[in-house]
């Protein structure tokens, strides 16, 4: 008798046993598809941040660029030497641009437009501001422009500069000769002013390393 209770004890064990693998297998195999699914909604969320940062960064002053602006001055900035030369460029290069507007607009959700006004050369295309946003110069980058058809900006405003030798030291000590670039300045906007800047790079003197300063084409926001 007591032998015939011992199995059926034995055989409810055995069957409470397997019920618990099962339905421990049923938790487990849920959990990891409950787990699965929280990892697959983490990294969607995460790359919708990632790339609405991405457009955050590179276009953070498209928007406020929106509108008309009027040609307000062209300036040599100098920091450490006399550019008489260029000076007198930008002079020639100003009258020329007196009257000058350009217009900028969007259509749809991305695309950033320009177009220059009053001039005998029309063009037009489409920009995009790049930068990372600092606390000290929160409305400052870099601004691409991509032609459609005419003359690019920045061969517009800074064309006289072109072929200007400037110097950068490399991390190794060694000194590299380079030629200015003029196709991607900088931009920076304050309440209805906006200024396009191209930094004039460094030269190396008998004195040491000389920054040569700015020129900064400025306009004032007319619409």
């Amino acid at each position: 008798m007591h032998i015939q209770t011992d199995r059926i004890n034995v055989k409810i064990l055995i069957s409470l046993g397997v019920v618990t693998v099962v339905l421990t297998g049923c938790t487990s195999a849920k959990y990891q598809q409950m787990q699965k699914e929280r990892d697959t909604h983490r990294e969607a969320y995460e790359d919708v941040q990632r790339k609405e940062s991405l457009k955050r960064s590179r276009d953070f002053l498209s928007d406020d660029m929106l509108g008309k602006w009027r040609f307000l001055e062209l300036v040599i900035e100098e920091r450490g030497g006399s550019e008489d030369i260029l000076k007198v460029k930008a002079a020639r290069t100003a009258r020329r641009l007196k009257g000058l507007t350009l217009r900028f607009s969007k259509s749809g959700d991305a695309a950033y437009n320009y177009q220059i006004e009053k001039m005998m050369t029309k063009s037009h295309g489409t920009y995009t501001t790049r930068g990372v946003h600092r606390e000290d110069k929160p409305k400052t980058g870099r601004i691409h422009f991509y032609p459609t058809s005419g003359t690019l900006i920045p061969d517009l405003l800074f064309n006289f500069a072109k072929g200007i030798p400037q110097q950068v030291l490399l991390s190794d000590g060694e000194t590299l000769s380079t030629i200015l670039k003029i196709d991607i300045p900088r931009i920076s906007m304050k309440e209805k002013q906006m200024d396009l800047t191209l930094d004039l790079g460094v030269v190396l003197t008998p004195d040491g390393w000389l920054h040569r300063g700015n020129i900064r084409c400025s306009f004032e926001q007319i619409e």
